[in-house]
């Protein structure tokens, strides 16, 4: 028997409420649902939606679905509630559960208030980073080149080949002519094509296809047209619309990659000062022999 898609969507939308813990509301709210002993409120509500899924969302706003969505709250509540009553929250298991949900929670919000108290690397501390690891910095050298391409497929017979670089020879004949290289370039194969033949930045040793990374940077002004080469995909014709030469960025223009490089170091630093600190106050001692449990 197939279930409806509304209970679907229920059910969905009960197990995701499950896994989310709440916090009392604004008593000034307003009461979108009522039942024994409580209400939910239309803030609860909008944060519980705002938890769910983007496609879970969607699908029950199709379906008028803040009622499901309440009536699927409420379920959760009275569940919580009979389980009290049963006095399953006290079980032990669960109570050791909660603990260490506490434990996780708490030492997390410790944490962010340490790393906030230490506050952003100073200038002095990410120029001292920056001299001891700048070579890290280091850019390649690289090429930007835009492609015109005609594909030959690997099985290609002779024939086929021979046809693909005569078609190449006429993208350069056009190209010498003086015709712009995107208008050529979507003449050709090829996914860049539609990019005007723009194929990114190429950095020398990184690419698969070696005779079209050597091609790429024998060329040398901007501008300045390849002859027809033989790539992985076929016979194609490049342009170089910008070289980059290989350099080590100046601290100014590194200063946000030297941060995103500090930050886990920080961070690292702030929780070991924090432990050894309260190692310290709590007179810590291991009363454990040896190197194994």
């Amino acid at each position: 028997m197939a279930i409806p898609a509304a209970a679907l969507v229920v059910a969905a939308l009960l197990a995701a409420l499950l896994s989310c813990t709440s916090r009392p509301e604004s008593p000034a709210d307003s009461a979108v649902g009522r039942y024994r002993g409580g209400i939910v409120t239309a803030g609860e509500l909008q944060r519980e939606a705002n938890r769910l899924p983007p496609a879970l969302r969607q699908q029950l706003e199709r379906q008028n679905g803040r009622r499901e969505m309440v009536a699927a709250m409420i379920d959760k509540r009275l569940l919580a509630n009979e389980a009290k009553r049963r006095g399953l929250d006290r079980d032990e298991e669960i109570r050791r559960q909660v603990t260490e949900l506490e434990e996780r929670l708490t030492i997390q919000a410790l944490l962010a208030a340490e790393d906030k108290r230490a506050g952003a690397p100073g200038e002095a501390e990410a120029r001292a980073w920056y001299d001891a690891n700048r070579r890290e910095l280091a850019q390649p050298e690289r090429v930007r080149v835009a492609r015109v391409l005609a594909a030959v497929k690997p099985n290609a017979s002779a024939g086929e080949r021979g046809k693909a670089r005569a078609r190449a020879e006429q993208f350069i004949g056009r190209l010498r002519k003086g015709e712009p290289f995107r208008k050529v370039a979507a003449s050709g194969d090829g996914e860049e094509k539609s990019r005007g033949g723009d194929l990114g930045l190429l950095v020398r040793d990184a690419g698969a296809d070696r005779a079209l990374e050597a091609a790429a940077f024998a060329l040398r002004r901007a501008g300045e047209i390849s002859p027809v080469i033989v790539c992985a995909d076929g016979f194609a014709v490049l342009e170089l619309e910008e070289r980059r030469e290989a350099r080590i960025p100046s601290f100014e223009e590194a200063r946000g990659e030297v941060s995103n490089r500090l930050a886990p170091q920080r961070k690292r630093k702030v929780f070991d000062d924090l432990v050894a600190q309260l190692r310290k106050d709590g007179e810590v001692k291991l009363e454990i022999e040896g190197n194994r449990l």
